[in-house]
């Protein structure tokens, strides 16, 4: 049967959009459901992307069989900031081994993209930039840290046979703290004598936990200081304001103080580092908490969480070489260790990041899962 594109348009076409990734993974030990709060809060428009930015969403289906998803967007706040004209799409889902349904989900998707005046087609993201971007290329072995996706091989294959080209990778890095014997020093000895001279050029005050009490303050002052550490990468353009916050306060509810860094110098925020429990371990049995009872197997599974996720390290380039990213590095060592984690994701960091990358590999960190994300000329 001919496959049809459909707007997600009521609650039942909201609820078909969310459900219909348990098709597509099961069976996959791997998979960690997205949540469905988050996901209500994009198909009923109430995310911060639609405060600059517009997007739709849709059904792939054979019949009334539902086969595909996709969303499409347009990112305004982005194409101002790189004068270009390009639409992304994010949400996608596919039945494996149907090539058929992911052509029928692009051509549309590109059809919505070059009636609106795109010229370029960008994608994964869902929708904002750091929202699940990019298929999975390398690890799929094991399961996702905490913010970040997993899809099938499929996808990426997919991709390439439609014309989509790489525009660019994103990696996680694993460290097994048992390398260091649970002990910051045994660290290598290049990070720890970093670490060591930017204390003794700024002082032991130039590192700070945050202050919960001043969250909007805090929030405020570390937006700059990751836009302007950002900005140096290709592809990168300014999160808004608006976007920053509300996904600060998404994770707010997650946040462990102690697994935070700020560093201040002279009174400014010129760097921070976030760290978060990797409550993925929790969610895989959690069943996306779709039902009451999931809140409980999620409460329990918590119990066995043994590993922290890494997520941010922003320096102002003004800053580089002062020490700090290692400082900051070995401060979040010792935390968790301190809270008994054996292991740590650090990710994601753009295949192009002159900073973490170097000092990722300083430490001994390897790369475990890399994401692809593509782009198609219209």
């Amino acid at each position: 049967m001919a496959i049809s594109i459909h707007p997600v348009i009521s609650l039942f076409d909201q609820h078909s959009f969310y459900n219909f990734a348990w098709r597509v993974y099961r069976g996959d030990p791997n998979w960690v459901p997205h949540l469905w709060p988050q996901r209500k809060a994009y198909l009923t428009r109430k995310a911060a992307f639609f405060n600059y930015g517009e997007g739709e969403f849709w059904l792939a289906k054979r019949g009334r069989e539902v086969v595909g998803t996709i969303g499409t967007a347009i990112d305004h706040s982005r194409n101002r900031h790189k004068i270009q004209q390009t639409a992304i799409f994010g949400f996608f889902e596919s039945l494996p081994g149907d090539y058929a349904i992911a052509q029928a989900l692009w051509d549309h998707a590109c059809g919505w993209a070059k009636s609106r005046a795109m010229i370029t087609l960008q994608g994964p993201y869902n929708f904002a930039a750091n929202e699940d971007p990019g298929f999975l290329v390398e690890g799929y072995n094991c399961p996702p840290c905490i913010m970040m996706g997993h899809t099938p091989p499929d996808y990426a294959i997919y991709a390439q046979r439609y014309g989509f080209e790489k525009a660019q990778e994103s990696l996680a890095y694993r460290y097994d703290l048992a390398q260091i014997n649970f002990d910051v020093a045994n660290a290598p000895e290049v990070v720890r004598r970093i670490a060591d001279r930017a204390t003794k050029h700024h002082g032991k005050e130039v590192i700070r936990n945050p202050l919960l009490a001043d969250w909007d303050i805090e929030i405020e002052r570390l937006h700059p200081v990751y836009n302007t550490s950002l900005a140096v990468l290709p592809e990168f353009s300014p999160i808004e304001l608006v976007e920053f916050r509300a996904q600060a306060a998404s994770l707010k509810p997650i946040l462990d103080p102690e697994l935070v860094f700020i560093a201040e110098v002279d009174g400014k925020s010129v760097g921070f580092a976030l760290g978060l429990p990797n409550i993925n371990q929790a969610l895989i049995h959690a069943n996306g908490l779709r039902y009451p009872w999931d809140y409980l197997r999620y409460t329990l599974a918590q119990r066995k969480i043994h590993s922290a996720s890494f997520k941010i390290l922003a320096i102002d380039p003004a800053y580089w070489g002062h020490g700090l990213e290692a400082l900051m590095f070995i401060e979040m060592a010792k935390a968790i260790i301190r809270k008994g984690y054996t292991w740590v994701d650090a990710s994601l960091t753009n295949e192009m990041n002159p900073q973490t990358n170097k000092l990722a590999t300083r430490l001994g960190a390897k790369v475990y899962r890399r994401y692809r994300e593509y782009q198609i000329p219209l």
